[in-house]
């Protein structure tokens, strides 16, 4: 796999939008595979397709694939917020590839961010474009990638070195077992696992993911009964075996 892009194909090209799409689009279609099966080449979707670039041609997975010089922390700049809502929805939503290059395109990271942990939770309405624009009346979205935790982040390429295939895919696959979660509990699932992660231990007790119900109420603030979905959702990440209960309120993770 090379790990710059080449520029000749962009060569009579100006817009840098254009230029963007056209070099990071040509590199992923060489270099880009499956994470969720062994197919080692990817197929464009076509032209304007909802919420996805490319899909493996085996099993389906669809991905998304966005280039930048500066990878946003908190807010990731998405296409129309209904059309990505319908595909999460339906269970279609991508995973996202973040690619990170420098000025000379040289490829410094690639980050998938898994689709599990796409849920409606994480995406944000904008406002819609003005009477007087050429859309008008268009809704976009951005996808809070400051809510998705670092379980959700698998990388591909890691500070200019390749992490090898069967690395990335085992991650992928580990946390497809999400998919079980019906959707409309998901985002309780996933907070739950990111904050059992932000405690930076494998060996942890109920009482300090209570301390941190603060994160939770945050993005549930209409919840008055924080506690017993805690509780539920250890339960279900200790049924997914992502955790072991230790008994006496004692957990380890696995993951």
């Amino acid at each position: 796999m090379r790990l710059n892009c080449d520029l000749t194909l962009a060569a009579r090209y100006t817009n840098q939008a254009q230029v963007s799409r056209i070099l990071s689009e040509s590199w992923f279609a060489q270099n880009g595979y499956c994470l969720s099966c062994d197919t080692d080449q990817l197929t464009r979707t076509t032209a304007n397709s909802k919420a996805s670039d490319f899909v493996c041609p085996t099993c389906l997975e669809r991905y998304e694939l966005k280039a930048f010089r500066n990878v946003p922390a908190r807010r990731l700049i998405d296409g129309a917020y209904e059309a990505l809502i319908s595909q999460i929805q339906t269970g279609r939503a991508p995973t996202l590839v973040l690619m990170h290059r420098n000025e000379q395109w040289n490829i410094q990271t690639l980050t998938a961010i898994h689709h599990v942990f796409i849920t409606p939770d994480v995406v944000e309405m904008r406002r819609p474009l003005s009477p007087a624009a050429r859309r008008a009346g268009w809704v976009g979205c951005n996808i809070r990638l400051d809510l998705i935790g670092v379980d959700a982040q698998i990388p591909i390429i890691r500070s200019g070195l390749l992490v090898s295939k069967e690395q990335s895919r085992s991650r992928f696959n580990t946390f497809q077992r999400l998919k079980d979660v019906p959707l409309r509990s998901r985002g309780w699932t996933t907070l739950t696992l990111r904050a059992v992660r932000k405690l930076g231990r494998t060996d942890f007790s109920l009482g300090e993911v209570y301390a941190l119900e603060p994160d939770f109420a945050e993005q549930y603030p209409n919840n008055r009964n924080i506690r017993p979905k805690i509780r539920q959702q250890l339960q279900v990440l200790r049924d997914l075996k992502f955790l072991e209960f230790k008994g006496a309120g004692r957990y380890r993770l696995l993951v």
